[in-house]
């Protein structure tokens, strides 16, 4: 077991502290790179990480994934615009019909995953949004019953070969629908119809042959993607999944408790995780823990080396993402580099508003609305009740 109390003896503040992005820099500058991607080639594939999606796994989804920080990071002096210029972008904020569209989480570093909500008796549906061409294309519906209007999709999670979610009608709850939609495209199958304690759906994980899914009560799940009997998974009482293949032995909102193991669902391999005295809501990924010690956030990679401690502060909805990223409230802290970014639209002093996304495993987008202020090109005026989003796509960032 690794000796932590070396790593924290000597706690320094990260060298690099977060500093505010300036949207407007950004997003011109991310513009300028899609130009020169486009002028430059037709057909070069763009290097494209598939990543797995975001959180919010628990309660209707009508209001979870947005955030009101009241104690946002001090901006540093220093603008950084160009920070992660290739991750920022704009994009409609509805579609061509007028629905508003709902960020789930990156495909790509160029292809966002959305939900076009239509109205409460039409459902919704899937889109994928192509920040390189500035282009839409539907996936398909995601139904409901007929006559329903109460009946909400929760998480959304993307696979190899298929999208899918789960949905109840939010006021009842007695069963719980997992719907699976081809991710080429097409319709949406239901898959099953869950009740009694498989119905207590927290995530889902989707493979090439099945979707899996961990409940409120700790266990998992797993059905063939073509529908069938939902199985227990033999060994996995008191797990909950983070993102495929991976489960902790904590629940995302237990923020007062620290993991203490991390689970290889595929190999069955079990880390045990150390946690430093004093430590609170300790959250491991496969190579990184983040932890609040003494008031601070502390990171320190399970590989070794020192510890290292960052502005902003653990929430119910931090999470590591990709095995790299950490959000601490209005900020965005790459574990790697050690830089940080602000997100948001500042909506008073002391707050600022942001969408996490709506996918199951910890997603790679945050979006937050703008409102366009003429030709300069500058997107950080308004209420925030603009025609456009600003997205986030840490798929996108280099380095």
């Amino acid at each position: 077991m690794m000796d932590l109390k070396p790593l924290f003896e000597n706690l320094v503040p990260d060298e690099q502290p977060p500093s505010q992005v300036d949207v407007g820099a950004a997003m011109r500058a991310g513009r300028r790179l899609r130009r020169r991607r486009r002028a430059l080639t037709a057909s070069l594939p763009l290097a494209a990480a598939v990543v797995t999606a975001l959180v919010l796994a628990t309660g209707s989804l009508a209001d979870l994934g947005r955030r009101d920080a009241s104690a946002t990071p001090s901006p540093s002096a220093t603008s950084t615009g160009d920070v992660w210029p290739s991750a920022m972008t704009t994009i409609p904020a509805a579609a061509s019909d007028g629905s508003a569209y709902t960020p789930v989480t990156a495909l790509s570093a160029t292809e966002l995953l959305l939900r076009a909500d239509t109205s409460f008796d039409r459902g919704g549906r899937l889109e994928v949004y192509d920040t390189a061409a500035g282009k839409a294309r539907v996936l398909g519906d995601m139904p409901q019953p007929d006559g329903a209007r109460d009946y909400y999709p929760q998480v959304i999670e993307p696979g190899p070969e298929h999208i899918a979610w789960w949905a109840q009608d939010v006021r009842a709850q007695k069963s719980t629908d997992v719907w699976a939609l081809p991710r080429v495209g097409g319709q949406a199958a239901l898959v099953v119809r869950l009740s009694g304690p498989a119905a207590a759906v927290e995530r889902l994980g989707v493979l090439r042959d099945r979707i899996v899914w961990s409940v409120r009560q700790g266990g998992l799940y797993a059905i063939p993607i073509t529908g069938g009997a939902p199985q227990a998974l033999p060994g996995t009482d008191g797990l909950h999944l983070v993102s495929w293949p991976w489960a902790s032995d904590v629940r995302q909102y237990d923020t007062g408790l620290n993991q203490g193991v991390l689970v290889n669902l595929e190999t069955g391999e079990r880390t045990s995780l150390p946690t430093p005295p004093g430590a609170r809501g300790m959250r491991c990924s496969l190579n990184w823990c983040v932890a609040t010690l003494e008031g601070r956030t502390v990171m320190w990679s399970l590989a070794g080396g020192g510890s290292r401690a960052a502005r902003g502060h653990l929430t119910p909805a931090s999470q590591i993402r990709a095995d790299r990223f950490i959000d601490l409230g209005a900020t965005v802290h790459d574990l790697v580099t050690g830089q940080s970014v602000e997100i948001g639209l500042k909506k008073s002093a002391g707050g600022t508003t942001w969408h996490s996304g709506v996918s199951s495993s910890p997603g790679m987008v945050f979006s937050w609305q703008i409102r366009s202020c003429g030709s300069s090109g500058s997107t950080s005026c308004g209420s925030g009740s603009g025609t456009e989003l600003a997205v986030l796509n840490l798929a996108a960032v280099q380095g």
